[in-house]
């Protein structure tokens, strides 16, 4: 009844310290809803980030490659003199006259003054880019060459000409400059789209030709030569975009001012001494051009503007290790740092939609990205809270699975979490001190007491706050040894119970007389046992020494012992075989099993031993 007592005692005892010492942690800590802890973004309802359009109308192109060279453009179309007060005059003071008595050319009605240009601009080169190997804009210069006629052109007043001078005045002509041109072609493009472009074009140079008509052909006399200007607006459509050598369609408003200022007229045919001719028209173009492909900036620039940070900047370092001395490189680098403010801001958010979505796994590596680039303060904050929260869910579900047995599955799941949680990280010995409890515990419920003290033992060294549920585990297999301790005959097992019962006396101070006295019986047992242990270790090596000294004094079989001899040694033959040779003499073959499937054959001839054999 006493013992009755007592086991209900220490059971009670020992449920109240699991409860104190078990640290279980408790689910309404782990099952909280992750808070809002990302900085509100008042853009957040828009589609696109900050400075979208922006960025559409002013820097749409800005990390295209450059466009190092336009081998070639041709340009063609129809234009007309004017310039004047109206549209279809000529301005005043176009001709200029060496006698200005002479009746004034107005050039004619304005359809007259109508006519074709054919234009080439060649190996028109980014000089920027060829010089310093990167392109602020799509500008670019090279030669032009311009072919200029009129289609019907107005007769000059010859007649009262010829009155003021014969030579002024001689046979029919006509007003029809036919001009040659040499000059430098600068262009910029303004593009906003693959597929088209606006186009900016000056030009500046000679010009050389005729202008007097005679019936079909020109006069090559008079001529002349002077500066020449242009400027052209236009847009061009992109047949191939993206292709390394791109073919451009457009159309072009142009006007261009020729001043004819240097008249040669070597048989004073004309009085006219300088000309200006100020042409507007309509001209349609092919160019090609090498270049001005989209590169991975304007990828990753598309990536932020539609809040992928992350695909963002990639892209943009991308584009910096492949394009360093692109001309925009310093806007690359400021959307980089913008994207290292924000990717964290969109990890976080990403977390939060797995947690939402109960991916917790998924939501915990989101988290862990985001804590590792922020530099905010308050996002910090919240980031470490929502990580420490899924840990102790963590730590919560591997207390779970050591209760049902799932122990290294619990061990891995810890050491895991312990990569992230300095919590989860100081709490290793102690979940792997429950572990060898729980296994401790399963051990002595099979019977495998020193197994299962050998685990407890472990169990203490990882977690010392466990030391008194251990050894109230250790004082009841010393209980449940003591049932035993009558039946039990080996020393180690009666030692083990002796050991367990003096660390149950020194916990409870007394064990009660009943196991005090089978303590002490215990103890003389194992001296007795012990005392017999010695006496049957002596027994057997004078048994051994015996063997040996017997084993020497063994007398052995040699060749030409008689049959009697051998008898006396190895005794009776398992098989005789017995013959007689011509002689007549005898002969008998003697077989001894000798064990391990070999037998020894002893051959005897005349009842002498003459050969020995194993087989």
């Amino acid at each position: 009844m006493v013992i009755s007592r007592k086991f209900s005692f220490l059971g009670l005892f020992f449920v109240v310290v699991v409860v104190i010492y078990g640290k279980d942690t408790k689910t309404d800590s782990v099952v909280t809803a992750p808070r809002n802890f990302v900085p509100v973004d008042q853009y957040e309802g828009l589609k696109y980030e900050q400075g979208y359009w922006i960025n559409r109308i002013f820097h749409p192109r800005e990390f295209y490659e450059g466009i190092p060279l336009i081998p070639l453009e041709v340009r063609y179309g129809l234009g007309f003199n004017g310039g004047g007060s109206t549209f279809d005059q000529m301005k005043s003071g176009w001709i200029e006259y060496e006698d200005p008595s002479v009746e004034e050319f107005d050039g004619g009605s304005w359809n007259a003054r109508v006519g074709h240009q054919l234009e080439l601009d060649v190996l028109k080169t980014n000089l920027s880019y060829f010089l310093l190997k990167t392109s602020w804009a799509d500008i670019h210069t090279g030669l032009n060459f311009k072919y200029s006629s009129i289609f019907s052109p107005e007769a000059i007043p010859d007649t009262s000409w010829g009155e003021k001078r014969v030579s002024w005045g001689v046979g029919d002509k006509f007003f029809s400059p036919l001009l040659l041109e040499l000059g430098i072609s600068n262009s910029m493009n303004i593009q906003w789209y693959d597929s088209w472009l606006i186009h900016l074009r000056y030009t500046y140079g000679l010009a050389t030709g005729t202008f007097y008509q005679s019936a079909e052909s020109y006069d090559k006399s008079p001529n002349g030569w002077g500066p020449s200007t242009s400027f052209s607006i236009g847009f061009r459509y992109v047949l191939n975009p993206g292709s390394e050598n791109q073919y451009l369609l457009g159309a072009d408003f142009k006007h261009s001012y020729t001043k004819i200022d240097r008249i040669s007229d070597p048989d004073d045919l004309t009085p006219i001494s300088r000309f200006d001719l100020a042409n507007y028209g309509l001209f349609f173009t092919l160019s090609v051009s090498k270049g001005g492909k989209k590169t991975v900036g304007d990828t990753g620039k598309e990536y932020y503007y539609h809040r992928d940070f992350i695909s963002a900047k990639e892209n943009l370092e991308e584009f910096i290790i492949r394009y360093p001395l692109h001309s925009n490189r310093y806007r690359a680098e400021k959307y980089i740092e913008e994207c290292r403010k924000k990717i964290p801001i969109q990890l976080a958010r990403a977390g939060m939609n797995f947690d939402e979505r109960h991916l917790t796994g998924k939501a915990l590596e989101k988290y862990r990205q985001a804590r590792k680039l922020t530099l905010d303060v308050n996002l910090l904050a919240g980031l470490d809270d929502r990580i420490s929260q899924i840990a102790r869910k963590y730590m919560y579900d591997a207390e779970r699975m050591i209760v049902r047995g799932q122990n290294d599955s619990a061990l891995t799941v810890i050491v895991k979490t312990a990569a992230y949680s300095e919590e989860a990280r100081k709490s290793i010995p102690y979940f792997r001190a429950k572990i060898y409890l729980a296994e401790g515990k399963k051990a002595m419920q099979s019977g495998f007491f020193m197994n299962a003290l050998d685990l407890f033992e472990k169990a203490l060294l990882q977690d010392q706050k466990m030391k008194i549920e251990v050894e109230l585990l250790r004082y009841e297999i010393a209980t449940m040894l003591v049932n035993q301790a009558n039946q039990a005959e080996d020393i180690a097992a009666i030692q083990l119970v002796i050991k367990s019962l003096e660390d149950a006396q020194n916990i409870t101070g007394n064990l009660g007389e009943n196991n005090e006295n089978t303590l002490k019986a215990l103890k003389e047992k194992v001296i007795r046992l012990e005392e017999i242990s010695i006496q049957k270790d002596i027994d057997r090596r004078m048994d051994d020494e015996r063997e040996k000294r017997e084993e020497r004094l063994r007398p052995t079989i040699q060749i030409g012992m008689t049959i009697p001899q051998v008898q006396e040694i190895l005794g009776e033959p398992t098989e005789i075989i017995h013959k007689t040779n011509k002689k007549k003499e005898d002969m008998q073959l003697w077989l001894y099993e000798s064990g391990a499937d070999t037998v020894l054959q002893l051959s005897f001839l005349e009842f002498i031993l003459f050969k020995i054999e194993r087989g």
